[in-house]
């Protein structure tokens, strides 16, 4: 339960310290501890599973080596799990290898943008301050709304990729369609603070300021092409 993390974590502060002064002394023992300790560690649940991907990628880290996929495989794992700060970090990772190695700079603008707005409503303050840093040297615009640098392959993995749980997913397309909170709560049987709760999650992971702007990105990035969406204006603000 707390292992992995702690390994993430060691393997985080020797990436960290890459270039310092006197750093790379014992460096290599250190990430061979944190090997071997891993390897007697099962990764049998999910929330293993996704810190065993993050401890791959922050080896790799440590190591020098720019590798987006498995920072990639990270973000997929989080984005089942409802772990929003380890969500955003992961994200700004990802955005991070993927300016080093020049590859996808809309991506990585959509992840920065993402991982920025979720730290800003954790108050994670040093986080916001390294998404920032590392938007500033890459010359990119946080002011700007989270959205796909691709068409996704599927709803399920443009709706993934924004950090939604399956339940989020239902009440985000209740949203589109222009429900209250009360009618929300009846459709998929949950109390209406739920509802609220829910929604008030959702607004935040989207980085919108409400349910009409909500609506309106589900339209923009094709979220819920099957539905006849309730057009902004006309969204219930209940």
């Amino acid at each position: 339960r707390y292992a992995l993390p702690l390994l993430c974590s060691a393997a985080g502060m020797e990436a960290d310290a890459r270039g310092l002064p006197e750093a790379d002394a014992g460096r290599e023992a250190i990430l061979a501890t944190v090997r071997d300790h891993a390897k007697r560690l099962p990764a049998i649940v999910p929330i293993w599973q996704a810190y065993d991907l993050l401890l791959e990628a922050e080896l790799a880290r440590a190591d020098g080596i720019v590798a987006p996929k498995l920072w990639a495989r990270a973000v997929a794992a989080f984005e089942a799990l409802g772990r929003p700060y380890e969500l955003a970090d992961t994200r700004h990772r990802w955005a991070a290898d993927l300016l080093a190695a020049s590859a996808d700079r809309e991506q990585a603008t959509a992840l920065l943008v993402q991982a920025h707005t979720t730290a800003k409503r954790l108050g994670a303050g040093l986080l916001v301050e390294q998404t920032e840093l590392l938007a500033n040297r890459a010359r990119i615009s946080l002011a700007t709304t989270p959205r796909l640098a691709r068409a996704p392959a599927s709803e399920a993995d443009a709706l993934g990729s924004l950090g939604l749980t399956p339940r989020e997913q239902d009440v985000l397309r209740r949203v589109a369609e222009g429900r209250s909170n009360r009618q929300i709560a009846e459709e998929l049987y949950i109390s209406p603070k739920t509802a609220s709760v829910h929604v008030s999650n959702i607004l935040a992971k989207l980085g919108v300021s409400g349910r009409t702007e909500a609506a309106a990105m589900t339209h923009r990035l094709h979220l819920f092409d099957d539905l006849e969406l309730t057009h902004p204006q006309g969204v219930s603000a209940k």
